[in-house]
């Protein structure tokens, strides 16, 4: 086999390549066009087997009859985490501000 043809071989596998990524991409951009043309109708639904509960921390946030948090179940776990992750900020702060007065 001659250089030319390992070389050609090469340059034929990249464009291939290139092509198959173009499709995918354009296939995502269409797929998600068609998402936003035929949205789906998502009821909130109570939470029912072990892994809906663990998502939904014991149905504290809502859940979607697709399975999956609703905007308004996204929205008040991220206020849950936020707002203990400052209380958590707090706290540790407090404790150095004691630690650095009285040791």
């Amino acid at each position: 086999m001659s250089l030319m043809d390992k070389l050609s071989r090469l340059f034929n596998g990249l464009g291939q390549k290139r092509a198959m990524r173009k499709r995918l991409k354009q296939r995502k951009i269409v797929e998600q066009q068609y998402a936003k043309d035929h949205p789906q109708k998502i009821t909130v639904v109570k939470p029912e087997y072990d892994k809906e509960f663990k998502l939904t921390h014991n149905g504290r946030f809502e859940l979607g009859s697709n399975g999956k948090l609703t905007q308004k179940g996204l929205i008040d776990r991220l206020k849950y985490r936020l707002n203990r992750a400052i209380i958590i900020v707090i706290f540790l702060t407090i404790l150095l501000y004691l630690y650095f007065i009285f040791f």
